[in-house]
């Protein structure tokens, strides 16, 4: 099982990569809209923000996980208890 805290901080870090990435892409003036937006950076970097908004809701408890939460801890047995 994977720590929460850990989950959270990967989200977070998830979404500062693709959102700096966003920001941060190199163009050359002029350039029109496909040639700006339409690239594999751009692709990179709205799928780090999208992993990074998904392990965020899944850190906070928003989302949950398909195999559901753990199994409960078995319960100890008593010395005295009829065996099974």
């Amino acid at each position: 099982m994977i720590p929460r805290w850990f989950v959270y901080l990967n989200g977070f870090a998830m979404l500062i990569l693709g959102v700096a990435q966003l920001a941060t892409r190199p163009h050359r003036r002029g350039d029109s809209f496909y040639k700006r937006f339409v690239n594999f950076g751009t692709v990179w970097a709205c799928l780090c923000c999208t992993v990074g908004v998904a392990l965020l809701a899944w850190g906070l408890g928003w989302l949950q996980m398909p195999d559901g939460p753990p199994p409960a801890p078995p319960k100890p047995r008593s010395p005295f208890a009829a065996p099974r």
